[in-house]
């Protein structure tokens, strides 16, 4: 997969192999440093089909990386295998929130959602990944509903959201 232009380069494309596989925000990601690459790639895709290409790649490189295969299975609702092994705290608590967008249980997402981005600051991935499912699986019922607020949790460095799902 190359990068399309709405693919900017991450300051942590060129990074050498030695040392920790990091995210485009310079997290540590528990993957190898090609599957962190492809895991970049995701962060920056102008949309939810080439995040989904990015991440299985990252997947395909390292099976054991828990937040792309998290990622994967809620935008693809294709069950994966659960990857055995570690994880940094805003690892888990990401997959927490993609996971339970993924389960149906969209006001629960928003929440954990909220909360996470308190914490880290900005994970373009679980904020376009709940937008997504959340607004596949919750209309609009009136003002504030709607969870569209959320995309705005995208602070300038991912400020594009993803196009809304048909």
């Amino acid at each position: 997969m190359k990068p399309s232009p709405s693919q900017g380069p991450s300051r942590h494309d060129h990074l050498p192999a030695t040392g920790p596989a990091v995210e485009d925000h310079g997290r540590v990601v528990t993957a190898i440093p090609r599957a962190a690459a492809w895991y970049r790639r995701a962060q920056r895709a102008a949309d939810s089909h080439r995040a989904a290409a990015a991440l299985r790649l990252a997947v395909s490189a390292d099976p054991d990386f828990g937040v792309a295969v998290a990622d994967l299975v809620a935008l693809t609702g294709t069950p994966g295998h659960q990857p055995a092994g570690r994880a940094m705290n805003w690892e888990r608590h990401h997959i927490e929130v993609v996971a339970t967008a993924a389960a149906g249980q969209a006001t629960r997402a928003a929440d954990l959602l909220r909360e996470h981005l308190a914490s880290v600051g900005c994970d373009p991935l679980a904020v376009r990944i709940t937008v997504h499912i959340t607004g596949r699986l919750q209309p609009p019922t009136g003002p504030g509903d709607d969870f569209e607020d959320l995309a705005g949790q995208l602070p300038g460095c991912h400020a594009t959201p993803w196009p809304s799902a048909p």
